[in-house]
């Protein structure tokens, strides 16, 4: 017998000069950032211990950090209902490292108290969920199940763009900041700068949210800036010729048929 050999694995190509930049200005930018919370899972018989991944007490603090909280009950709550959220059917206990993605996500967002670290959790979860519902759209083998598991990713992408907008929102305390990057003011116009006062002019009628439907206004609201005229009507040109039949003839229908002839007159 010949025995063949085996194909040995070529080893790898040395990067051209782009990668090898692109890896040293990554390298950089990762060592900036901070390092993530994360937890060791640790089984004593039936019972699943989760404990530090390094030092007790840095460890403790990381965490506390990570959910933006001084409570220890409260951290150790949501780690509790992340990893129960993740576990699948079959599985005592939602793998280790996929509890570790999802504390890495809550951690960077970097809530600040307790609501956001919520809304952080549900966000690291429904993102998972959703994942898992576009990779069962892809495998799946009959259209009811395309239909299903496609619907059910929708509504899981949607509910995690409001989340998001909902965490954006609760980390700016609930002010919208409009900017404005350009005003453009053209001849005849005039730009009011500062704070428009909504009050209801002497004599007229406010509506329910305190802007005036009608009634008098103060007559240096409407007076008319210097600028170019108006446009109106040019005494340059003639007007459009009369028309000289003495009768009015119909117009043709807008769906008679190529056939149908007009009507003679």
């Amino acid at each position: 017998m010949t025995r063949r050999k085996k194909q040995e694995t070529p080893p790898p190509r040395e990067p051209d000069p782009k990668t090898k930049a692109r890896a040293d200005e990554a390298r950089l930018r990762n060592e900036q950032r901070h390092a993530r919370a994360q937890v060791m899972f640790k089984m004593t018989g039936d019972e699943l211990t989760i404990g530090p991944a390094h030092n007790d007490l840095i460890w403790k603090e990381t965490v506390l950090d990570a959910f933006g909280t001084s409570s220890r009950a409260f951290a150790n709550r949501e780690i509790s209902r992340v990893l129960e959220s993740l576990r699948a059917t079959g599985q005592r206990h939602a793998p280790q490292d996929d509890v570790n993605a999802a504390l890495a996500a809550v951690d960077g967002t970097r809530p600040e108290n307790e609501m956001a670290a919520m809304l952080a959790g549900q966000m690291a979860v429904t993102h998972a969920l959703a994942m898992d519902m576009l990779g069962r759209t892809k495998r799946a083998e009959f259209v009811d199940q395309l239909h299903a598991f496609g619907a059910l990713a929708t509504k899981l992408l949607r509910t995690y763009t409001m989340q998001t907008e909902a965490l954006a929102k609760l980390k700016r305390g609930g002010e919208q900041t409009v900017r404005v990057a350009h005003v453009h003011v053209y001849p005849g116009g005039q730009a009011i700068v500062g704070a428009v006062s909504t009050q209801r002019a002497e004599g007229g009628v406010a509506d329910e949210r305190g802007r005036q439907a009608d009634g008098a206004t103060d007559a240096r609201a409407l007076a008319f800036a210097p600028g170019a005229a108006m446009s109106g009507p040019d005494a340059g040109r003639d007007a459009l010729p009369e028309g000289r039949g003495d009768g009015q003839e119909a117009l043709p229908h807008a769906r008679r048929g190529k056939r149908q002839r007009r009507a003679p007159r």
